[in-house]
Protein backbone atom coordinates (compact mmCIF):
# COMPACT_ATOMS: atom_id res chain seq x y z
CA UNK A 1 0.00 0.00 0.00
CA UNK A 2 1.74 3.39 0.81
CA UNK A 3 4.61 3.19 2.91
CA UNK A 4 6.82 0.10 3.86
CA UNK A 5 9.36 2.79 6.16
CA UNK A 6 8.52 6.32 7.98
CA UNK A 7 11.28 8.65 7.56
CA UNK A 8 10.59 11.83 8.76
CA UNK A 9 7.70 14.31 9.21
CA UNK A 10 7.77 18.14 7.56
CA UNK A 11 6.23 19.70 10.61
CA UNK A 12 4.90 18.90 13.92
CA UNK A 13 1.56 17.61 13.75
CA UNK A 14 -1.16 19.65 15.22
CA UNK A 15 -2.10 17.20 17.68
CA UNK A 16 -5.51 17.52 19.59
CA UNK A 17 -5.80 17.70 23.53
CA UNK A 18 -7.54 14.60 25.14
CA UNK A 19 -10.85 16.16 25.52
CA UNK A 20 -10.95 16.84 21.85
CA UNK A 21 -9.70 13.43 20.72
CA UNK A 22 -13.00 11.81 22.81
CA UNK A 23 -15.11 14.52 21.20
CA UNK A 24 -14.38 13.02 17.64
CA UNK A 25 -14.48 9.56 19.15
CA UNK A 26 -17.99 10.32 20.33
CA UNK A 27 -18.87 11.99 17.23
CA UNK A 28 -17.80 8.77 15.45
CA UNK A 29 -19.99 6.41 17.40
CA UNK A 30 -23.17 8.88 17.12
CA UNK A 31 -25.49 6.08 16.00
CA UNK A 32 -23.02 2.96 16.25
CA UNK A 33 -22.60 2.71 20.00
CA UNK A 34 -24.69 -0.29 20.12
CA UNK A 35 -23.30 -1.79 17.18
CA UNK A 36 -19.45 -0.96 19.08
CA UNK A 37 -20.90 -2.41 22.45
CA UNK A 38 -22.16 -5.48 20.55
CA UNK A 39 -18.70 -6.20 19.52
CA UNK A 40 -17.48 -6.27 22.83
CA UNK A 41 -20.31 -8.47 24.11
CA UNK A 42 -19.28 -11.15 21.32
CA UNK A 43 -15.96 -10.77 21.91
CA UNK A 44 -16.99 -11.41 25.70
CA UNK A 45 -18.49 -14.62 25.23
CA UNK A 46 -16.28 -15.81 22.95
CA UNK A 47 -13.61 -15.48 25.21
CA UNK A 48 -16.26 -17.05 28.37
CA UNK A 49 -15.46 -20.42 27.60
CA UNK A 50 -12.16 -20.26 27.75
CA UNK A 51 -11.65 -18.38 31.00
CA UNK A 52 -13.93 -21.24 32.57
CA UNK A 53 -12.42 -23.94 31.27
CA UNK A 54 -8.59 -22.37 33.01
CA UNK A 55 -10.07 -22.27 36.13
CA UNK A 56 -11.60 -25.09 36.10
CA UNK A 57 -8.27 -27.09 35.42
CA UNK A 58 -5.97 -24.96 37.81
CA UNK A 59 -5.00 -28.44 39.61
CA UNK A 60 -2.28 -30.49 38.81
CA UNK A 61 -4.54 -33.09 37.89
CA UNK A 62 -5.85 -31.92 34.69
CA UNK A 63 -2.46 -29.97 33.56
CA UNK A 64 -2.63 -30.97 29.75
CA UNK A 65 -6.09 -29.59 29.95
CA UNK A 66 -4.85 -26.09 31.50
CA UNK A 67 -2.08 -25.60 29.36
CA UNK A 68 -4.56 -26.29 26.14
CA UNK A 69 -7.00 -23.72 27.09
CA UNK A 70 -4.39 -21.34 27.99
CA UNK A 71 -3.26 -21.79 24.46
CA UNK A 72 -6.42 -21.63 23.31
CA UNK A 73 -6.74 -18.32 24.99
CA UNK A 74 -3.33 -16.87 23.73
CA UNK A 75 -4.29 -17.77 20.32
CA UNK A 76 -7.76 -15.88 20.40
CA UNK A 77 -6.41 -13.11 22.11
CA UNK A 78 -4.95 -12.48 18.79
CA UNK A 79 -7.73 -12.73 17.06
CA UNK A 80 -9.85 -10.76 18.97
CA UNK A 81 -7.36 -7.65 19.37
CA UNK A 82 -6.99 -7.83 15.50
CA UNK A 83 -11.07 -7.59 15.19
CA UNK A 84 -10.89 -4.94 17.72
CA UNK A 85 -8.85 -2.62 15.98
CA UNK A 86 -9.55 -3.27 12.44
CA UNK A 87 -13.53 -2.26 13.60
CA UNK A 88 -12.55 0.65 15.61
CA UNK A 89 -10.70 2.10 13.11
CA UNK A 90 -13.06 1.64 10.59
CA UNK A 91 -16.14 3.78 13.28
CA UNK A 92 -13.41 6.00 13.24
CA UNK A 93 -12.65 7.32 10.03
CA UNK A 94 -16.66 6.31 9.77
CA UNK A 95 -16.44 3.70 7.15
CA UNK A 96 -18.69 0.81 7.83
CA UNK A 97 -17.73 -2.77 8.75
CA UNK A 98 -19.67 -5.58 10.09
CA UNK A 99 -18.52 -8.26 12.50
CA UNK A 100 -18.27 -11.00 10.16
CA UNK A 101 -15.91 -8.55 7.89
CA UNK A 102 -13.68 -7.97 11.11
CA UNK A 103 -13.58 -11.63 12.45
CA UNK A 104 -13.15 -12.60 9.35
CA UNK A 105 -10.27 -10.69 8.45
CA UNK A 106 -8.46 -11.40 11.82
CA UNK A 107 -8.59 -15.01 10.96
CA UNK A 108 -7.15 -14.86 7.07
CA UNK A 109 -4.69 -12.17 8.81
CA UNK A 110 -3.52 -14.48 12.23
CA UNK A 111 -0.08 -15.10 11.45
CA UNK A 112 1.26 -11.83 10.62
CA UNK A 113 -0.73 -10.34 13.42
CA UNK A 114 0.57 -13.00 15.51
CA UNK A 115 4.06 -12.50 14.85
CA UNK A 116 3.11 -8.66 15.27
CA UNK A 117 1.85 -9.28 18.81
CA UNK A 118 4.64 -11.69 19.74
CA UNK A 119 7.54 -9.66 18.79
CA UNK A 120 6.03 -6.59 20.26
CA UNK A 121 5.33 -8.66 23.74
CA UNK A 122 8.80 -9.52 23.99
CA UNK A 123 10.31 -5.85 23.46
CA UNK A 124 8.01 -4.70 26.34
CA UNK A 125 8.94 -7.97 28.59
CA UNK A 126 12.89 -7.08 27.77
CA UNK A 127 12.39 -3.48 28.62
CA UNK A 128 9.93 -4.25 31.79
CA UNK A 129 13.02 -6.35 33.15
CA UNK A 130 15.04 -3.67 33.32
CA UNK A 131 12.29 -1.57 35.25
CA UNK A 132 8.67 -1.11 35.29
CA UNK A 133 8.99 2.76 33.60
CA UNK A 134 10.75 1.52 30.43
CA UNK A 135 8.29 -1.07 30.04
CA UNK A 136 5.60 1.25 30.07
CA UNK A 137 7.35 3.61 27.84
CA UNK A 138 7.88 1.01 25.45
CA UNK A 139 4.32 -0.17 25.02
CA UNK A 140 3.55 3.64 24.52
CA UNK A 141 5.84 3.66 21.45
CA UNK A 142 4.84 0.45 19.93
CA UNK A 143 1.01 1.05 20.65
CA UNK A 144 0.53 1.75 16.88
CA UNK A 145 1.79 -0.83 15.53
CA UNK A 146 -1.03 -2.65 15.05
CA UNK A 147 -2.83 0.55 13.29
CA UNK A 148 0.27 0.52 11.29
CA UNK A 149 0.14 -3.04 10.11
CA UNK A 150 -3.65 -2.61 9.21
CA UNK A 151 -3.09 0.20 6.65
CA UNK A 152 0.01 -1.43 5.96
CA UNK A 153 -0.11 -5.48 5.74
CA UNK A 154 2.81 -5.75 3.54
CA UNK A 155 5.18 -4.11 5.76
CA UNK A 156 6.95 -6.85 8.04
CA UNK A 157 6.46 -7.09 12.00
CA UNK A 158 9.70 -5.54 13.05
CA UNK A 159 9.21 -2.62 10.34
CA UNK A 160 5.74 -1.88 11.89
CA UNK A 161 7.32 -1.46 15.37
CA UNK A 162 9.80 0.98 14.43
CA UNK A 163 7.30 2.95 12.32
CA UNK A 164 5.23 2.96 15.43
CA UNK A 165 8.86 3.97 17.51
CA UNK A 166 9.29 6.85 15.14
CA UNK A 167 5.57 8.46 14.58
CA UNK A 168 5.44 8.52 18.53
CA UNK A 169 8.40 10.20 19.36
CA UNK A 170 7.12 13.29 21.09
CA UNK A 171 3.64 11.82 21.54
CA UNK A 172 3.98 9.37 24.15
CA UNK A 173 2.77 11.77 26.50
CA UNK A 174 -0.27 12.75 24.76
CA UNK A 175 -1.22 9.15 24.79
CA UNK A 176 -0.81 8.76 27.89
CA UNK A 177 -2.77 11.58 28.69
CA UNK A 178 -5.23 10.15 26.51
CA UNK A 179 -5.62 6.93 28.38
CA UNK A 180 -5.40 8.66 32.01
CA UNK A 181 -8.47 10.54 30.73
CA UNK A 182 -10.86 7.77 30.75
CA UNK A 183 -9.86 6.76 34.55
CA UNK A 184 -13.06 8.71 35.77
CA UNK A 185 -14.74 6.29 33.20
CA UNK A 186 -13.09 3.18 34.33
CA UNK A 187 -14.10 3.95 37.98
CA UNK A 188 -17.25 4.60 37.30
CA UNK A 189 -17.52 0.86 35.67
CA UNK A 190 -18.10 -1.13 38.90
CA UNK A 191 -21.20 0.63 39.84
CA UNK A 192 -23.18 -0.20 36.56
CA UNK A 193 -22.01 -3.84 37.67
CA UNK A 194 -19.53 -3.98 34.77
CA UNK A 195 -22.18 -3.84 32.35
CA UNK A 196 -20.58 -0.34 31.82
CA UNK A 197 -17.10 -1.43 30.47
CA UNK A 198 -18.64 -2.42 27.32
CA UNK A 199 -19.39 1.56 26.37
CA UNK A 200 -16.06 2.68 27.76
CA UNK A 201 -14.24 0.30 25.96
CA UNK A 202 -15.65 0.94 22.51
CA UNK A 203 -15.01 4.92 23.65
CA UNK A 204 -11.56 4.02 24.66
CA UNK A 205 -10.77 2.04 21.70
CA UNK A 206 -12.57 4.61 19.09
CA UNK A 207 -10.32 7.43 20.97
CA UNK A 208 -7.17 5.61 20.54
CA UNK A 209 -8.02 5.28 16.42
CA UNK A 210 -8.63 8.46 16.53
CA UNK A 211 -5.78 9.59 17.92
CA UNK A 212 -3.69 7.49 15.63
CA UNK A 213 -5.29 8.93 12.07
CA UNK A 214 -4.43 12.92 13.33
CA UNK A 215 -0.63 11.12 13.77
CA UNK A 216 -0.61 9.58 10.67
CA UNK A 217 -2.29 12.38 8.55
CA UNK A 218 1.23 14.06 7.79
CA UNK A 219 4.41 12.29 6.92
CA UNK A 220 6.83 11.47 4.35
CA UNK A 221 7.97 8.14 3.98
CA UNK A 222 9.64 6.25 1.23
CA UNK A 223 9.44 3.11 -0.38
CA UNK A 224 12.26 0.36 0.28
Amino acid sequence: MLIKLYIQREKRVNMKNSREIREEARKALKGNWLAAVGLYLITILITLPFAIGSSLTENGEHYVLSILFSLGSILLSVVISTTVSTYFLHIARQQKIGYADSFSFAFKKFWPFFKLTFLMGLKILAWTLLFIIPGIIASLRYSQAIYIKLDNPELSSSKAIRVSSEMMKGYKWKYFCLALSFIGWVLLVPFTLFIGGLWVSAYYNTARSVFYDILNADRIVKLT
